[in-house]
């Protein structure tokens, strides 16, 4: 017992007391308008005596498992009570809002204090050492890791949270948030698409000519250093002589600035994880594979077809995933550009210091990065051979 109290899982006991750090934060903060500075509020001032009782049992009660906890059932235990912890934090955050703007005048707003994401990032992290500690129970590690985010998902179809600052700009900007998520989703997912198409070819050549391998990562590595602002800044001056030289080229929407130069940029970011997961993968497999293939009369094209792409294919895939979740946060730059996405939001906000709507653009950011990192590895583990799998 006295060992297990001096060795806690680390990763856990970090996010609990992440978690308990918060409470001296504010959480919650009162602005007379959207833009104008506001009154941060403790815990106990902004939601109320019972909200601080329930998140502190409820973090102490998670602090307790961390250091008492020795099996999967104290995992999953504490995995729930993080959940209930995040659950908590965003319900007590939507009525305490609807407490504070009573009396107060219809253009006030309540924004959510540090206190409210600093909790909520040390429940995340401590959650994340429970999933990988149920690794071995899909269904309790489904729970612990989507709970949280079904019930935030549960208080906003219900208008819980509809007081919050954040909900109110997104229903102020509704339809532009609609066009910006769009335009976001197109370009990421077309330049990993096209830097797929470019970048396998790519790393095939590179695997089977060492003249051509020094060449291609030699560029790759060098547009991975640039950062993504300079590489959409050098792109315009080329782009707009070209769209002045050759004005067909403007009727096809390509010009120094838009969509063009972004969708440029972000493929050439997408080549080197392509790129380069297709050459390892094609490099490292056992050569007495491919001896076996060959001396079962299989030509050097059904080799590559039937060796070669389905064993590489993994590898492949998480360059892919890689280039794909990249690209999602790069895209929020492509807005200093005009090329639009959900950066939009938050250079609408920066440029006006206000604070909700730069989250508005931001957090639906976070949100599809970690969506596509989970679609891709879901692919992953499709695409990966059986006899794989079980090593």
């Amino acid at each position: 017992m006295l060992k297990r109290l001096i060795s806690p899982d680390r990763v856990a006991a970090t996010g609990v007391i992440i978690g308990l750090i918060s409470l001296a934060f504010g959480w919650l903060t009162l602005r007379p308008n959207r833009l104008a500075g506001g009154t941060g509020m403790t815990l106990w001032d902004g939601m109320g005596w019972g909200a601080v009782a329930v998140i502190i049992v409820l973090w102490l009660a998670c602090l307790a498992l961390v250091l008492m906890g020795k099996n999967r059932r104290d995992m999953a235990a504490l995995g729930i009570c993080l959940n209930l912890v995040v659950f908590a934090t965003f319900f007590f955050s939507g009525t305490g809002a609807s407490h504070l703007l009573e009396g107060a005048t219809s253009i006030s707003r309540v924004s959510l204090g540090g206190g409210v994401w600093i909790t909520s990032l040390g429940a995340y992290i401590a959650i994340f050492s429970c999933r990988q500690r149920l690794q071995n129970s899909p269904v309790w590690q489904n729970l612990v890791s989507w709970s949280g985010l079904i019930s935030i998902a549960v208080l906003l179809a219900t208008g819980r949270l509809d007081n919050l600052s954040i909900i109110l700009e997104f229903h102020r900007q509704q339809a532009q948030f609609g066009r910006e998520l769009w335009n976001h989703i197109l370009l990421f997912s077309g330049s990993v698409i096209a830097g797929a198409a470019i970048g396998i070819p790519l790393g095939i050549w590179a695997a089977r000519s060492r003249h051509a391998e020094r060449p291609i990562f030699f560029i790759t590595n060098i547009v991975q250093t640039v950062p993504s602002l300079a590489l959409f800044g050098l792109l315009i001056a080329p782009l707009t002589a070209l769209s002045a030289a050759y004005p067909v080229l403007r009727e096809w929407g390509i010009s120094g600035i838009g969509a063009a130069p972004a969708l440029i940029a972000l493929v050439l970011y997408s080549l080197l994880p392509v790129a380069r997961n297709t050459y390892t993968g094609l490099r490292h497999l056992d050569p007495a594979v491919i001896d076996a293939g060959t001396g079962m009369g299989m030509s050097r094209m059904q080799v590559f077809r039937k060796i070669e792409i389905p064993l590489s294919a993994p590898l492949v895939l998480e360059g892919i995933r890689t280039a794909s979740v990249q690209a999602v946060g790069n895209t929020a730059v492509a807005a200093l550009i005009g090329a639009g996405g959900l950066g939009w939001f938050i250079f609408q906000g920066i440029s006006q210091a206000a604070s909700d709507v730069v989250i508005l653009g931001a957090v639906p950011i976070m949100v599809m990065a970690l969506a596509v990192d989970i679609i891709m590895r879901q692919a992953v583990r499709i695409a990966t051979p059986k006899g794989l799998a079980a090593r």
